[in-house]
């Protein structure tokens, strides 16, 4: 049924034909013209779009086969306005919402055409994550150019606040076109779901296509590979939640709330896994205890004072936060992918998408730093989350994507077992409600 709902986004009509030709041919004609006029990067991105749109006709070796004429035109919208310069077509919504639905179309046809399974809910989670993703990628690519080549795309004359500020509004825009995007195509799929029966048909995913998951044994833990007991684990993430609590009274003697905020917070994190065990026994190696709790340790203390007299501690703390989001996203995605059958994530494609995953994070941390930035300088309060220019944002991007690498590379292995147990609680779960 998903399947035949992602179907919705071809179809097979003269009209839809003609005008989506004739859309494609504005777009390589403008494609041309960039390339012409030295505007490298828009004929590129242009060329890339006009792949996206083209393959399924290819594919099926007929060329009335397109996506809908009006995906096309926005896909098309901000190129035209880069061709004008008319700043209507040039507003940074559009851009993203372009971003967005060339994002629906590549989900669409990795669904189609690769052993990824995918129903229409998740490619518009895809379609989201993706839209924020860029977004950060898009500027950390060009702040690293002007950093290490010499080059100004942003980096341009600007305070480096000011330039902070303007791609903040930037990752803003994004969030709200995914979030828009994600409205519109939800609503697409379930208006045309039942009302225009595909006459599309793609080759058929039978078991032997899509490769079986096994509950073989995961890798040794770590705490086995460097010889560290279970019980120092434990020991070490005991001592880390008491450095927690201490800090938070030594936070409220102070009278100091940005750092009694986040010893609470942390603290709180810390009692997730026991919380996981003992209400919905799902048991978590002290290995993992630990990693998640001294992210957040570490995180606190450098609210005390090592953020400033440390250096590269945010850096650090960063790195190692994001590989515990991409772990638990992992986690979750992976689990999720075994219980139902409408979902098969192989491991390359949860290897770009755990990337993804964590550029979008990164993008919606950097926006509650700016944000609250923002409310701290109106109403005088205590900064609870900070920035300090645009270097500082981008490092800590760069940083997050490192964290993220180390877990898509080797942790989805050693993760693999909770999917499992979490998958099974699933079951369980979803057993018990349709009993009742």
């Amino acid at each position: 049924m998903d399947r035949d709902k992602l179907s919705k986004l071809l179809l097979n009509t003269s009209r839809n034909a003609i005008l989506s030709w004739m859309i494609l041919s504005g777009l390589v004609f403008l494609t041309f013209m960039d390339f012409m006029d030295g505007r490298y990067t828009w004929g590129i991105l242009s060329s890339f779009a006009i792949c996206i749109i083209l393959l399924p006709a290819l594919f099926f070796k007929n060329l009335s086969i397109m996506p809908p004429w009006y995906l096309l035109m926005l896909v098309a919208l901000p190129i035209v306005g880069n061709a004008i310069d008319y700043q209507f077509f040039s507003s940074s919504i559009l851009h993203y919402i372009s971003v967005a639905t060339i994002a629906l179309l590549l989900a669409a046809e990795i669904n189609w055409f690769t052993s990824v399974k995918m129903n229409h809910k998740f490619a518009i989670l895809f379609v989201f994550i993706t839209t924020l993703a860029i977004s950060g990628l898009w500027y950390l690519m060009q702040w690293l150019l002007d950093t290490n080549i010499g080059t100004s795309f942003i980096l341009d004359g600007r305070s480096k606040e000011a330039v902070n500020t303007a791609v903040m509004y930037e990752f803003m825009y994004a969030t709200v076109a995914g979030i828009v995007a994600g409205l519109i195509f939800g609503w697409y799929f379930r208006s045309r779901g039942g009302s225009i029966p595909s006459i599309v048909r793609f080759p058929s995913k039978d078991e032997r296509d899509v490769p079986a998951y096994t509950s073989a044994r995961p890798p040794e833990p770590i705490r086995k590979l460097l010889g560290i007991s279970k019980k120092k684990l434990e020991l070490a993430t005991r001592v880390m939640q008491a450095c927690l609590l201490i800090m938070m009274f030594v936070g409220i003697y102070l009278k100091d709330t940005h750092v009694v905020l986040n010893a609470i917070i942390a603290l709180g994190i810390t009692f997730v896994p026991i919380v996981l065990t003992h209400k919905y026994y799902i048991s978590l190696d002290p290995s993992l205890a630990l990693w998640i709790t001294l992210a957040v340790f570490l995180h606190t203390l450098g609210t005390v004072s090592f953020y400033e007299t440390v250096a590269r501690w945010d850096n650090l703390t960063h790195a190692l936060s994001a590989s515990v989001i991409a772990a638990a996203g992992y986690v979750v995605i992976r689990a999720i992918d075994i219980y139902t059958d409408e979902l098969y994530i192989p491991p390359k494609f949860m290897f770009v998408f755990i990337l993804l995953f964590i550029l979008a994070a990164g993008v919606i941390w950097e926006i509650l730093e700016f944000l609250t930035d923002e409310m701290v300088a109106k109403f005088e309060m205590d900064a609870f989350l900070t920035q300090h220019g645009i270097d500082d944002t981008m490092r800590d991007m760069f940083f997050d994507l490192l964290g993220a690498l180390v877990v898509a590379a080797w942790g989805t292995a050693y993760l693999s077992d909770i999917s499992y147990r979490l998958a099974r609680r699933i079951d369980t779960f979803s057993a018990s409600g349709n009993e009742k």
